[in-house]
């Protein structure tokens, strides 16, 4: 346990810090602190939520300030904060300094966060695709292994699901994957198509794909093997 003054904050993002008081003198370096901190991991997840296109993010702030912080001059200038690093949640440490009262000191906060996501509502196994009727939307605490997650159900109805996924927890990016559209072996539509000229021919898949990927379809007329992109479920397009 860290010896120091430990002090929980219970806030919605969104929230606006009113401004310090003119007098800084008023205040405590301790208060400083505590208010200076919190409005930098309130930035930090703000943009993190923006960047995550989460809708509905809160958040509960536990910051400990070591106990030589009650010994610190006020500071006559607006604190400076380090960079935040790693993820904006979770076990956090940031820099704080005071360049008029030479002075600079290392805080750790615990952000707590919840949020509100799409989650599978039944267990799926390997190589299922993702309905959407499989897709319900609840608010989940994160935890700091909760990284990459997928927030949209644009992102994850139609996809495969490349390992195991347990119903009513974040999906990670790594759960999913695109879809096989074409099969090695299996007969294909391939279309092509010019300004002016659209023509659709019967094929054999060379290669297994997935959306876009290039794979070999061998031309049933023709007997030529080309260059393909899966487009849809046996459906393939050539590009010039």
């Amino acid at each position: 346990m860290i010896n120091g003054t430990r002090i929980s904050l219970s806030i919605c993002v969104g929230l606006v810090l009113l401004p310090l008081s003119h007098d800084v003198y008023a205040i405590t370096a301790v208060e400083q602190i505590q208010q200076r901190l919190s409005a930098a991991i309130i930035q930090d997840l703000d943009q993190w939520q923006k960047q995550q296109d989460i809708k509905q993010l809160r958040h509960k702030l536990e910051l400990r300030i070591p106990s030589s912080a009650k010994s610190l001059p006020v500071c006559s200038q607006k604190l400076k904060v380090s960079p935040g690093k790693g993820l904006a949640y979770g076990r956090v440490q940031r820099k704080l300094s005071c360049s008029s009262e030479n002075w600079s000191l290392y805080v750790r906060a615990m952000v707590s966060v919840t949020a509100l996501l799409p989650v599978v509502n039944r267990n799926m196994q390997r190589d299922e695709t993702v309905k959407k009727s499989d897709i319900q939307w609840r608010t989940l605490t994160l935890k700091t292994s909760d990284k990459d997650i997928l927030t949209k159900e644009s992102e994850i109805i139609d996809q495969q699901v490349a390992r195991k996924l347990r119903k009513n927890i974040p999906i990670r990016v790594s759960y999913l994957d695109s879809p096989v559209l074409v099969k090695l072996g299996e007969p294909v539509i391939i279309e092509a198509a010019l300004p002016g000229f659209n023509a659709e021919m019967t094929g054999v898949a060379m290669d297994t794909g997935k959306l876009d990927q290039a794979i070999r379809v061998k031309n049933t007329s023709s007997g030529k093997v080309i260059t393909a992109y899966p487009i849809a479920k046996g459906r393939v397009q050539t590009r010039f």
